[in-house]
């Protein structure tokens, strides 16, 4: 019996569907360059007549970002994936559950809008319990407490170790 298909004819393969995820983490990065490449440009010039000025490095970082996730973009749009590691124990077949990073993004956007009113130490800590309880701890008490406490010393670590100015909030003249 002869062969179906000519050996000279190939077959057209069949497409990849886009991975959301994929796109998703590619377009994030293609927007990060974007907004890098912004904040690269607010950049005051140094005043001073030199080759290097203070934005070469950040143009050098924010166009490269830009053009890799251009590039994983395309290659997301092209039904390539990014395949887990060898010693990954994963299966990319699996359907994604969003359910855990949303979380951990509402936490941040919450936690951000309470940076001004309650201050960084309770902005922060709504973040860091939002994480703790996306990972699937549920021992809230403690998840409160260990919030807190990270958050004031991470508090006390940036306004007293590097001088830095942060919201205190509620907790002004307290901390």
């Amino acid at each position: 019996m002869p062969d179906p298909v000519p050996p000279n004819i190939s077959l057209p393969t069949a497409r990849r569907p886009i991975s959301v995820p994929d796109l998703l983490i590619a377009l994030g990065v293609v927007v990060l360059g974007l907004l890098m490449l912004i904040g690269t440009n607010q950049i005051a010039a140094s005043g001073m007549n030199t080759v290097v000025g203070p934005r070469v490095f950040p143009m050098i970082v924010s166009v490269g970002t830009l053009v890799l996730g251009t590039f994983l973009t395309v290659a997301a749009l092209r039904g390539h994936r990014a395949e887990p590691a060898a010693e990954e124990d994963t299966d990319p077949n699996v359907p994604v559950n969003l359910a855990s990073p949303g979380l951990i993004l509402g936490g941040f956007l919450i936690g951000t809008l309470l940076l001004q009113p309650l201050g960084f130490v309770f902005g922060t800590a709504v973040m860091y319990f939002t994480v703790a309880f996306a990972f699937g701890e549920r021992r809230y008490g403690l998840m409160a407490g260990v919030a807190l406490i990270v958050a004031l010393i991470t508090y006390l670590l940036f306004t007293r170790g590097l001088g830095l100015t942060l919201p205190p909030g509620i907790l002004k003249g307290v901390i």
